[in-house]
């Protein structure tokens, strides 16, 4: 799908819900704006944007706290949920898209490379965010925000169309990644601050964006902070559905088992509160995510 193509279809499905649209972009400058406003007829849904490049601007324009931006700093999932809730306040409209991010070559901090992006979205039924980690030059990755931006919101509309009075079922393609070092497996007790499952043992997990292959690569980087070269395939599982009718999800789970060469080079980010490594027999043993016993099963059957 090209950039026209994915603006074209967000554009499509607002309409049909009868949705506006506002974002409120820092280091994007604009480019989600841009993208959005480049098919014909985009005035009947957007309402405009506003570029909070500073941090006066975060706080003065869109209503961002002094206190979350001392706290967390600018570039965080808390300023870019807060940023997308205050957007969508302000421009008033049905749904705000936000992002914050570095997108170098300077920039950086102490656990905020080059390329990180937090992104946000609010909407009447809730403030979410996603965090993304971007490998290019500083067009690239400013570039690669606005498209993912653009690609989330398409998404969280197709969820909306796929809502019947009937089902309230969504269906969501995700991978689950299993890391492996010395016959042992490495499970991840879920925060407080993700949006299902809080509290509970999982394995490296992520809506897919990409393709399959690419998202589990993305998830281990961003989770565990291990690169392509760290880490070997060793299994690739078939889709696995998984019904949560509570949740009203239908999870397709795309499962992965991986060599870790060097476990201690893992560094767990704010999705998880702890890991453990654990074999593979006992993870009955651990409150888990909806049948995350059958995935590691169906994997480790494949080796």
């Amino acid at each position: 799908m090209d950039d026209l193509d994915l603006a074209q279809q967000t554009g499509d499905l607002l309409k049909k819900h009868h949705l506006t649209l506002g974002a409120v972009e820092s280091a994007t400058g604009g480019l989600i704006s841009h993208l959005i406003t480049n098919i014909s007829g985009s005035s009947d849904y957007y309402q405009g944007s506003i570029t909070s490049y500073s941090n006066d601007i975060k706080i003065q324009l869109v209503g961002v706290k002094k206190e979350t931006l001392d706290k967390y700093g600018a570039v965080s999932s808390q300023v870019a949920m807060e940023m997308a809730e205050g957007g969508r306040s302000v421009l008033k409209t049905d749904i705000c898209i936000a992002d914050t991010g570095i997108a170098g070559p300077t920039g950086a901090v102490k656990n905020k490379p080059i390329g990180l992006f937090y992104l946000g979205l609010a909407h009447k039924d809730g403030v979410y965010n996603r965090k993304h980690i971007f490998q290019g030059n500083r067009e690239q990755n400013k570039t690669q925000a606005a498209l993912t931006a653009l690609k989330w919101l398409l998404e969280y509309l197709t969820d909306l169309n796929q809502i019947t009075p009937e089902t309230k079922i969504l269906t969501r393609h995700v991978v689950t990644c299993f890391l492996e070092s010395e016959n042992k497996i490495l499970i991840l007790r879920r925060s407080s601050k993700v949006r299902s499952y809080q509290g509970r043992w999982a394995g490296i997990s992520g809506y897919i964006e990409t393709t399959d292959d690419e998202q589990a690569l993305t998830e281990i980087r961003e989770e565990t902070g291990l690169s392509s070269q760290e880490i070997k395939l060793m299994s690739k599982g078939g889709q696995i559905q998984v019904l949560d009718e509570k949740l009203g999800i239908n999870w397709i789970i795309h499962p992965y088992l991986f060599h870790v060469i060097n476990p201690d080079r893992i560094k767990i980010d704010w999705e998880h509160e702890e890991f453990k490594w654990i074999t593979p027999e006992s993870i009955g043993k651990f409150n888990t995510v909806p049948e995350l016993k059958k995935v590691l099963a169906a994997l480790i059957q494949r080796k």
